[in-house]
């Protein structure tokens, strides 16, 4: 019986220790560098003058949806910032070349199209907020 509990007990605290580095893990914000710029014929829509918020979502992504208000608020907070959704399901090539493994995955590019943040999960304001740190005003729209 003490083992069946000693058992019991290291479970649960091993899922509670994964449970604990997964949620840690949901939202923030990645530096990264990419070689080669999204194109808007590659995204299929225009970029941002300044940063581009490009969301990877599927049909059946529970917190898709709220990450795309989420994102389209915090773009709109920002001059010359967008937020572009694209379906992961129908672009299973960009989705493969970007290694994106689960939705909502967004993906910071600066007015160049260069990959500068990656955010897997769903992030809170202020982590969409940092991550457009990553992408610098460019000259011609400092103040």
């Amino acid at each position: 019986m003490l083992l069946r509990l000693l058992a019991l007990a290291a479970l649960l605290g091993a899922a509670a220790l994964f449970y604990w580095w997964w949620q840690s893990r949901q939202g923030k914000v990645r530096r990264v560098e990419r070689p080669g710029a999204l194109t808007p014929a590659v995204l299929g829509s225009p970029r941002g003058a300044r940063a581009t918020f490009v969301q990877f979502s599927t049909p059946m992504c529970a917190k898709c949806p709220g990450t795309a208000v989420l994102l389209k608020r915090v773009a709109d907070e920002q001059p010359h910032v967008t937020h572009l959704e694209i379906d992961a399901s129908e672009r299973l090539d960009l989705a493969r070349e970007l290694n994106i493994m689960r939705t909502p995955t967004t993906l910071v590019l600066d007015s160049d199209g260069m990959v500068v943040a990656r955010m897997d999960g769903a992030p809170t304001v202020e982590q969409a907020r940092e991550a457009l740190e990553a992408a610098p005003l460019p000259p011609e729209y400092a103040i």
